[in-house]
């Protein structure tokens, strides 16, 4: 460490321990001392009691095809050592739409800090943008920024999209915006869509401000104009286009207007170290961002207050750039760029301080060392004030010192090898523990796992077996133990784009720590060795790098956690009285029919009762009943600890669809796809048939009827039950059934009945006679559910009392003696999905958490030498092991086969050795036309 005579520095490490010394013999270092390492215990205990943890998914491809499965591996570790997280044994996933509406939400089961699995993406799933989305229930604590989130795009079948290109333009009109948009549309093969009746709709997402009808130009050409609102957010603003022609069944697409106006480009500047102080020179980052919230390409000058030229500046990647700056006392300066029709935009730079400290950081590229400035101004050097440097990484103190200014600047050297690989954040506090100055700066030891992928060939043909083996070192040649995941997917159908993709490591040690969006973080992986790109990283932690520490939370008496961790599921909940009082040392029973499981508790004090050690399975259902302490349960209810869903905030940058604007690469991608399906139907056997629009008969969505969808007597839909209100279920079958009441049987006992048959209700595919309490007449217990659920809670209602839809129900549901056209059965679809349950009920309850998705194996299929290249297999993931565990030699065999299409494949490893080191590697494979091979029969 070096320092001048005349300053003061001592310094304190926590990953690397050494000696205290103080150089000024007449300066007292003990009370420094002792408040500085009460900082970093407090730091530190505080970091231990939070145990942040960091999820990171690999997901087999970057984009998918509705009707697609995605598989995932999930990487769930602690954020300061990058070990495996012992906080959590369930993860929550959800994927939405880019309106924000939850498609799917489904649990997994995490061990060791692995999980893996799969989402089905429906074949009805609409084409657009989608984010899946991570977390565990323990990191809600923390924050939305702390959770996963991946943005992608799901498309339909290619060959019949409409290729779309656009242009818009904004005219200044009369002081309003208007804008002018030039569209081509052409069918995928590049023919004309012509002369044809448009419906084209302007939208924010809230409210249609523009509708008109046009009809295309025979090339398929159209234009528009239309006023922009004041005060309109770009961001949302859509164009839909739908064919009137009524044999497209009101084809409809949707295409995001992507305006960036350069008058509302979002410019802002960051000092370096957080302020700028008067008579000291600092560096300045600034980032310049779009309507569309990407980084624009900008240039300018600033200017005094006296409108004096004082510096320039120009962005130099992705928005980003930096500048030197010399402030004086009581200035002002302002930003200017000039926009394209010649007039000029101003922006404020920050305020200058009279007083302060400014932190300079030069961070070597190739070195192990960074230098260090602190400059006060001549005040505070006066003072003779103490202030404490804190130097952290992954939110652990690696670093600590107190400092004291005596004739100004003090310039120092750290040996960045006392803290771990990813972003060292250092801040400087006052004796008062308030945080003055803040920043970061990116330290690479080129510790990271060293994978090999080594093929048994160089090249393959189709369906041949392929075997890599895999091999994992460390930075200096041991071999590592770890987990990994890895997929192989084929170019011609798949485009990845490594610039833009996360890595495991690019977002453990870079992206997750930053806030707001880093465009293309692939950018930055091999940054140590390139040294424009180690000074766009560099520009890049000091625009997204401060402020990052809550000082004022850390000092402070700490708060409850709102959400607890789970380090298994449970089912627990509450039993309570006619009175909603607890009921204490109540027995309670948990019963499950698949698989079979029967366990008893009882409830504590307060009426909780807890019960543990389930197994997760796909579709869980549990009945749950409960007894009062003279074994009575008709006084006594159960509430279950139901999840409570988390609110994401909506994805604020959409994904511009594929066929808009497309470019060439996109396009040889996405036709090699639609070729490859060609071959295959013609190889096959199949036809290629055109679009036919069916009117189809109502269908129930997310219903349970056993006959499919549609398959009922009588359908009660959602748009029906819209217009009902709060009309009862029971009034609902009355007024739409026939033949729906109430009668006696021969005993004068009561039955629901359509018709002279007995009504059996099924609710969310559950059988409510499960449930039905022996002393429980079965009129009276149809009548209290008929009674509590209402239209709203309801989205369809099916009735089967023909024998055509009554025969899969009276073989599921009735007994082998009961004659089945004496039988009609009710299946009612809510919108919860939870089955036959009453808030209530007395003493049971059918409790269906969400589903649980439990590992099931990538299906590759294997062949035998000389098969058939007969194009029936043309997977655009042709592999995916998320499981892959090296040995003590650091080493793992994978086989698997190549598919029919020929051409490159690229393999994508990726995973952790759960002691803190991570690793990545690319690999291409090429897959050449078999030449020997049997040709394929065509089928007539």
């Amino acid at each position: 460490m070096k320092t001048k005579a005349v300053h003061v520095i001592t310094s304190i490490f926590i990953c690397v321990l050494l000696n205290l010394f103080n150089i000024s013999p007449s300066y007292s270092q003990v009370l420094p001392k002792q408040n500085l390492s009460q900082i970093i215990a407090k730091l530190n205990t505080q970091n231990d009691s939070l145990s942040i943890e960091k999820l990171y998914l690999q997901t087999d491809k970057p984009s998918y095809l509705a009707g697609d499965t995605l598989w995932f591996k999930a990487y769930l570790l602690n954020a300061s050592f990058l070990t495996y997280s012992n906080k959590s044994g369930v993860l929550y996933l959800e994927l939405s739409n880019d309106s924000n509406r939850l498609i799917q939400r489904i649990m997994v089961p995490v061990n060791h800090g692995m999980a893996y699995g799969y989402i089905g993406l429906g074949q009805d799933l609409m084409q657009g943008g989608y984010r899946l989305t991570g977390y565990t229930n323990w990191m809600r604590n923390f924050g939305e920024r702390y959770l996963f989130k991946k943005h992608f795009y799901v498309s339909t079948d290619a060959g019949s999209e409409w290729l779309i290109n656009y242009n818009a333009h904004l005219i200044k009109d009369s002081n309003k915006d208007k804008i002018e948009m030039g569209l081509k549309i052409t069918q995928f093969d590049k023919a004309p869509v012509g002369l044809r009746e448009m419906q084209l709709s302007v939208t924010d997402g809230r409210r249609t401000w523009f509708k008109d009808k046009v009809e295309t130009s025979l090339d398929g050409a159209l234009t528009l104009g239309f006023d922009l609102p004041e005060k309109t957010s770009t961001k949302n603003i859509s164009l839909d286009v739908q064919d009137l022609r009524k044999s497209q069944g009101s084809r409809k697409i949707s295409i995001p207007v992507i305006l960036n106006r350069p008058e509302k480009v979002d410019l802002q500047f960051m000092p370096e170290g957080g302020k700028l102080v008067a008579g000291q020179q600092t560096n300045i980052a600034f980032k310049a961002l779009n309507e569309d919230g990407y980084g624009a390409a900008v240039s300018g000058k600033i200017y005094n207050n006296k409108q004096q030229e004082i510096t320039s500046f120009t962005t130099t990647h992705a928005g980003i750039g930096i500048f030197n700056l010399l402030p004086e006392n009581t200035e002002t300066y302002t930003a200017r760029i000039q926009l394209p029709d010649g007039k000029y935009q101003t922006y404020q730079l920050p305020s200058v301080e009279s007083s302060g400290i400014t932190l300079n950081v030069n961070n070597r590229f190739k070195s192990d060392s960074c230098d260090i400035a602190l400059t006060p101004t001549s005040d505070l050097i006066a003072a003779d004030q103490t202030y404490y440097l804190i130097g952290m990484a992954r939110n652990v103190v690696c670093w600590g010192a107190f400092v004291k200014f005596s004739k100004g600047q003090l310039k120092f050297t750290i040996n960045k090898q006392v803290f771990p690989s990813g972003i060292v954040r250092l801040i400087l506090v006052n004796e008062n523990k308030i945080g003055l100055n803040e920043r970061m700066f990116y330290n690479d030891h080129d510790d990271q796992l060293n994978i090999q992928l080594e093929s048994d060939k160089s090249d393959y043909q189709q369906r041949d077996s392929i075997s890599l083996n895999v091999k994992v070192t460390d930075n200096n040649g041991k071999p590592i133990q770890g987990s990994f995941s890895l997929a192989v997917t084929d170019n011609g159908q798949v485009k990845k784009d490594s610039i833009a993709e996360h890595s495991i490591v690019s977002y453990m040690l870079l992206t997750s720590d930053l806030k707001g969006n880093v465009e293309d973080p692939g950018y930055y992986d091999d940054a140590a060795t390139h040294l424009e790109k180690w000074q766009h990283l560099n520009h890049l932690l000091m625009a997204q790098g401060w402020p990052g520490y809550d000082w004022g939370a850390v000092f402070k008496p700490a708060k409850p956690f709102v959400y607890p961790s789970e380090e298994e599921f449970l089912i627990k909940g509450k039993v309570t009285n006619a009175f909603n009082k607890p009921v204490a040392k109540s027995p309670i029973t948990l019963f499950s029919k698949k698989p079979l499981l029967v366990l008893e508790s009882i409830t504590d004090d307060n009426g909780n009762f807890t019960f543990k050690g389930i197994a997760p399975i796909d579709t869980p259902a549990y009945f749950i009943s409960a007894k009062s302490k003279r074994g009575k349960s008709f006084n006594v209810g159960i509430e279950m600890d139901e999840f409570k869903a988390p609110v994401f905030l909506p994805v604020t940058n959409s994904i511009v669809p594929w066929f808009v604007n497309i470019d060439t690469s996109t396009y040889l991608t996405v036709n090699n796809r639609v070729a490859l399906k060609k071959e295959q139907l013609r190889v096959t056997g199949g036809n290629l048939l055109k679009e036919v629009v069916i009117n189809a008969k109502k269908v129930i969505k997310d219903s349970k009827n056993l006959n499919g969808p549609g398959g009922a007597d009588v359908i009660i839909d959602e748009e029906q039950l819209k217009k009902a209100g709060r009309t009862t279920l029971g009034d609902l079958l009355s007024k739409n059934v026939k033949g729906f009441g109430v009668r006696p049987d021969k005993t004068g006992q009561l039955h629901y009945r359509v018709h002279s048959m007995f009504v059996h209700l099924v609710i969310d595919g559950v059988n409510t006679e499960f449930f039905i309490l022996p002393e429980t007449p079965i009129y009276q217990y149809l009548k209290d559910i008929f009674d509590y659920y209402d239209a709203e809670e309801i989205k369809g209602i099916e009735v089967m009392v023909s024998g055509r839809y009554q025969m899969r129900y009276t073989s599921a549901y009735l007994k082998p003696m009961d004659i089945p056209w004496d039988h009609a059965f009710i299946e009612v679809t809510t919108r919860g999905g939870k089955g036959p349950f009453m808030k209530k009920s007395t003493g049971t309850y059918l409790y269906k958490p969400m589903p649980f998705i439990t590992p099931k194996e990538f299906y590759s299929p294997k062949y035998a030498a000389g098969s058939i290249t007969d194009m029936s297999d043309i997977r655009s993931t042709i592999y995916w092991a998320p499981n892959i565990i090296t040995d003590k030699d650091g080493k793992a065999t994978i086989g698997f086969y190549a598919a029919d299409n020929p051409g490159t494949y690229t393999v994508l490893i990726e995973g952790a050795d759960l002691q803190g080191h991570l690793g990545v590697r690319r690999k291409q494979i090429i897959v050449k036309k078999c030449q020997d091979c049997p040709a394929p029969l065509i089928a007539p």
